[in-house]
């Protein structure tokens, strides 16, 4: 061999074992890593134990932390794997039912017969919303049967398991004990109902107390009157002074009890009516100006003109706060003193609704802080000595917080000992919608009337009025006005006479016997619609004036509404509306031939007018002078109101007590209705709210106050005949008077 072909091998051997080498340390390499990997390998395998391992001690300790509170809170658990009959329950359940308190497997059957029988559908229900899926989660309280009796307990349940198409699989819950719940909501529920009989006993007893005493007392009040009016000495008039005014304060008291009871029992209800704000605020404070301009002291009122004139609310209300608070002003307040009553706006803030203050400031005696807190509850003053100084029975300012607070709004005091007090009326303001004006004088309503009447000439007006007193009204009204007047008494009449034809405008009033106003006006729209004939106008005219009335007046197809006793300019507004006519001429015209009265003053005390004489209070029973100016000074037709008013006045009486003898609902409505109606027609304006009462006694089926109710309308409808008897012959005797 030669020594190229040596050199040449071994060279090729030296490669070879180069590659070798490299391809051993590569090997290395390898195993090195995988050394490494398994040595990671190992570690994690160790802390997934170690975590493992702390899991489940946490799991441990959270299953047991979780069993303590089970247990603390008396539950038993529940799991019902579907479509299993069994359910599993634990040992908290056989204890519930006084049986071996073990956990176990119990037959969905047995545990249906222990179910009261009353709670089995409920319970059903709840199981079937889970099964069905409409909910996830059910509470029920429903009874089992134990070993000693019925157990309430209180069942919660949820869906834990669905399957691929969202059907429950399990459901799981707990159940607790809630008896002593029970017991106590029971004995809460019958101390509730024990505590309203109590009210309401207290409150008929009271109401029951006012009217025995009240009754008496009415008549030991008139026979004082008829005794003032007799031939007395100076002695005599001053006892019967006395006995006058004893009266009249024990009436007081009367009135305060029967409205706090009413309060009480939720019996009383604040009226939303239109109001002159500022002339009611004027009223209230003039009797009480002219007591303090007696004692003497100064009397301050102040009405800004920020103060807006209408307002919705309820004024009798408002009236007997102010009057309250006024009362004890002058009763609290020495010689000399100062009393103010002022009026602001207070303005919103935010989304708040404005609200309206007034204040009632006096310089008198003050109240101590220590009673300040208790000085609104009932019969409760600022101190023992201040009932045997002054007097009272410490019932109005807790009547005057309770009627703030039901009016929506509060009262607060603000006083020191022997610096006087401030009483601060807070109310919501909530201005009324811009209304024709009443009338201001006899002047501007007859040349209202007048300018109306070239526009009217001719107009064939159907008048459906059942009341003779208000049909005569309203005849002479339209008379008046050149319109030609046909009468229907009802509905069926007035649906009859419309048939014949001719007629352009028809006034309806609304409560009729047999056919209502609001059926006959949808009977019209019917038969206008089915025989295709053009739409005659009609206006409401009726003593419904509550809230919702107009409403339901328009929906039944009438084209207007007015409400009683009507004002010839608001009914020839609404006429002029639904007829489409023009007023001539202009308005701004027409009032510059009115004179308008000057303003009152707004910081100066209201002046009075003279007293009236004795026995004349049957002549405030109607306003003759508004009744004369209405009937445009036709004495006549007022001589024959007052005939058919005096008839209808006593016939009324006599089948509103035959109603509350029979308990009869709907003639005691329609007869108080009827009453109201024709006594705002007469501007009897008491007579008019005591018939209100009535209706809305009847309609509320309150008998008890019915009756309490009628008494007081009789002994007014007495003042009322009495007054309209003087507005006939001599020789008319008294419809009232049985001696005859």
């Amino acid at each position: 061999m030669t020594p190229d072909r040596l050199a040449f091998d071994l060279q090729r051997t030296l490669n070879e074992l180069q590659q070798e080498r490299e391809r051993t340390q590569k090997l290395l390499g390898e195993l090195e890593h995988q050394n490494r990997e398994l040595d990671r390998l190992r570690n994690s395998v160790h802390r997934e134990a170690n975590s493992r391992l702390l899991a489940e001690e946490a799991l441990d300790e959270t299953r047991d932390r979780l069993q303590l509170a089970v247990d603390a809170a008396g539950l038993a658990l529940w799991d019902w794997q579907l479509p299993a009959t069994q359910v599993f329950l634990t040992a908290r359940w056989g204890e519930l039912l006084g049986d071996i308190a073990a956990d176990g497997y119990w037959e969905v059957t047995d545990l249906r017969t222990r179910l009261h029988p009353e709670d089995i559908e409920p319970l059903r229900a709840q199981m079937m919303s889970l099964l069905e899926g409409r909910v996830q989660r059910a509470v029920v309280q429903h009874r089992v049967r134990t070993i000693d009796g019925w157990l309430w307990v209180e069942t919660h349940g949820m869906v834990a398991e669905h399957d691929n198409k969202g059907k429950p699989l399990r459901l799981m819950g707990t159940l607790c004990d809630i008896g002593e719940r029970k017991r106590v909501e029971q004995d809460s529920e019958r101390a509730r109902e024990l505590a309203e009989q109590a009210s309401r006993a207290k409150s008929e007893f009271l109401a029951n107390i006012s009217h025995e005493v009240r009754t008496p007392l009415n008549a030991l009040m008139g026979l004082t009157r008829m005794l003032m009016d007799s031939p007395l000495n100076a002695e005599q008039a001053g006892w019967l002074a006395l006995m006058d005014s004893s009266a009249h304060a024990l009436l007081e008291l009367l009135n305060d009890i029967l409205d706090l009871s009413r309060i009480e029992a939720g019996k009383l209800e604040i009226e939303h009516t239109r109001f002159d704000l500022r002339q009611t605020i004027e009223e209230a404070c003039a009797p009480y100006a002219e007591q303090a301009r007696a004692k003497p002291m100064d009397f301050v009122l102040d009405l800004p003109s920020a103060i807006p004139q209408w307002v919705m609310g309820d004024t009798g209300r408002l009236r007997q706060v102010l009057s309250n608070l006024l009362s004890n002003a002058i009763k609290f307040t020495p010689k000399g003193g100062l009393i103010e009553v002022r009026a602001s706006v207070q303005e919103s803030v935010g989304d708040a609704a404005r609200q309206w203050q007034l204040e009632v400031r006096d310089t008198g005696v003050g109240i101590a802080r220590k009673h300040q807190d208790n000085i609104f509850n009932a019969f409760t003053q600022a101190d023992a000595s201040t009932a045997r100084r002054f007097g009272g029975s410490g019932l109005g300012l807790s009547i005057c917080a309770r009627l703030a607070r039901l009016m929506g709004g509060d009262i607060v005091l603000k006083s020191e000992l022997g610096q006087g007090s401030t009483f601060t009326l807070t109310l919501p303001l909530r201005e009324a919608p811009l209304m024709e004006p009443s009338p201001l004088s006899a002047s501007a309503e007859l040349l209202g009337v007048a300018q109306a009447g070239p526009r009217y000439v001719g107009l064939v007006v159907l008048l459906a009025e059942d009341h003779p007193v208000n049909e005569l009204m309203m005849r002479q009204l339209l008379l008046r006005m050149g319109c030609t007047v046909r009468v229907a008494r009802g509905g069926v009449q007035a649906v009859a006479q419309w048939e014949q034809g001719g007629i352009d405008l028809i006034l309806m009033d609304v409560q009729m016997p047999g056919m209502s106003g609001l059926q006959a006006t949808q009977e019209i729209r019917e038969i206008e619609a089915r025989r295709k004939l053009p739409r005659t106008p009609i206006v409401a005219v009726t003593a419904n004036a509550m809230a919702g009335d107009r409403e339901a007046c328009l929906a039944s197809g009438m084209d207007g509404y007015t409400a009683k006793p009507v004002s010839p300019q608001a009914l020839i507004k609404e006429m002029d509306r639904v007829l489409q006519l023009e007023e001539a001429p202009a308005q701004d015209e027409a009032d510059s031939l009115v004179p308008m009265p000057p303003s009152p003053p707004t910081s100066a005390a209201p002046e009075l007018s003279e007293k009236s004489p004795r026995g004349a209070s049957h002549l405030e029973a109607l306003d003759v002078e508004k009744l004369l100016r209405r009937l445009d000074g036709d004495e006549d037709t007022l001589r024959q109101l007052a005939q058919v008013m005096r008839s209808d006045l006593a016939s009324r009486q006599l089948e509103l007590q035959r109603a509350l003898e029979a308990r009869d609902t709907n003639a005691a409505v329609a007869h108080a209705h009827g009453l109201k109606g024709s006594l705002g027609s007469m501007t009897a304006e008491r007579g008019a709210r005591l018939a209100k009462g009535l209706e809305l006694a009847a309609r509320s089926g309150d008998w008890h106050l019915f009756a309490r109710a009628l008494p007081l309308l009789q002994v007014e409808a007495r003042q009322i005949d009495l007054a309209l008897a003087e507005l006939l012959s001599p020789e008319n005797r008294d419809l009232f008077d049985t001696r005859h």
